[in-house]
């Protein structure tokens, strides 16, 4: 495969940076492509087809910009603890929770990031994006595997499939609103709430009334 040229990578970052600016300030749903294309000074408006083919294609572009780094930080973590000769439940979600926290402290885009994450979740129109990225599917099925054994029920898949709305919510939508009390509330004691949350959240009963 023939290499990019500087030009060409500059043309595409630009791109996605102004999209991930524009996503979190306008939404997902309100920024077309043209709008990207205005902010981002461009002359040749062919640019963001022939980079992305349309807006599905740049909306994972900018998700792209962070996973692999979240991805890779979670593997680390969850790794570390399948070595361990012991691990609690808290120290599962916890693996699952710093990686993308990690974001908010990425003055590169990873407030924006985590606000896309948490507007894709809602999006009608884009929520089956985020949830058919390859990297989801497979640390969804690793992570369910390493949760099971602290479920206290006879049918843990269901327990877990039950759970997934609000462990998500509890995670994104957790995380994209930090901003908006971190002058009263520390990170560290912000993080162990959400982990503290999503713990308590599994280790319900598993009853129907």
């Amino acid at each position: 495969m023939t290499p990019l040229r500087k030009d060409t990578i500059a043309t595409r970052s630009l791109l996605i940076n102004t999209a991930e600016k524009l996503f979190a300030e306008k939404g997902v749903e309100s920024t077309t492509l043209f709008d990207v294309f205005k902010a981002s000074g461009l002359k040749n408006r062919s640019a963001l087809q022939y980079h992305f083919k349309d807006k599905h294609g740049l909306i994972n572009a900018v998700l792209n910009k962070h996973s692999e780094s979240v991805a890779k930080l979670r593997s680390e973590m969850l790794n570390e603890l399948e070595h361990r000769d012991s691990h609690t439940l808290y120290d599962v979600i916890r693996a699952i929770v710093i990686p993308m926290a990690t974001q908010l402290e990425n003055p590169d885009g990873g407030e924006e990031f985590i606000q896309l994450h948490s507007q894709l979740m809602v999006s009608k129109q884009y929520r089956e994006l985020r949830a058919q990225r390859p990297e989801y599917m497979e640390e969804k099925i690793r992570i369910m595997t390493m949760i099971r054994p602290f479920l206290a029920t006879e049918k843990p898949v269901e327990k877990m499939i039950a759970c997934s709305p609000l462990f998500d919510s509890l995670l994104i939508h957790g995380l994209a609103r930090y901003k908006d009390c971190s002058d009263q509330v520390s990170r560290e004691v912000y993080l162990h709430t959400i982990i503290q949350a999503i713990v308590d959240l599994l280790m319900q009963p598993h009853k129907v009334a």
